[in-house]
């Protein structure tokens, strides 16, 4: 029981990030400066790894919590998976217009 309930605690991690980066990343594609526009992946990865360095930092202050760079990873690498999901999706999209 106490393996599922640590699984289920890391795939919420994962998971919460992916919904952190996916709703970045909706933000940056649609703002008014070109910029971002065009530098989305990195923002959003930047702001997902500050985010989830942040939040380790903190729980390290809260004394029910312990901070933990493994869950930081963990956080990073489900920001960074729908990030790169994205791209991917881009690129593959853009390569079947210039063959039409």
């Amino acid at each position: 029981m106490a393996a599922i309930q640590f699984l289920l605690r890391k795939i919420g991690h994962f998971t919460e990030y992916a919904v952190l980066a996916f709703l970045a990343r909706r933000a940056f594609i649609t703002s008014s400066r070109a910029w971002l526009r065009q530098r989305w992946l990195h923002f959003g990865l930047l702001l997902v790894v500050t985010y989830a360095l942040l939040d380790e930092f903190h729980q390290s202050f809260v004394p029910s919590r312990s901070a933990s760079i493994y869950d930081s990873a963990i956080d990073i690498a489900g920001g960074f998976t729908v990030l790169l999901l994205f791209k991917v999706h881009e690129r593959a999209r853009r390569t079947r217009e210039v063959m039409v």
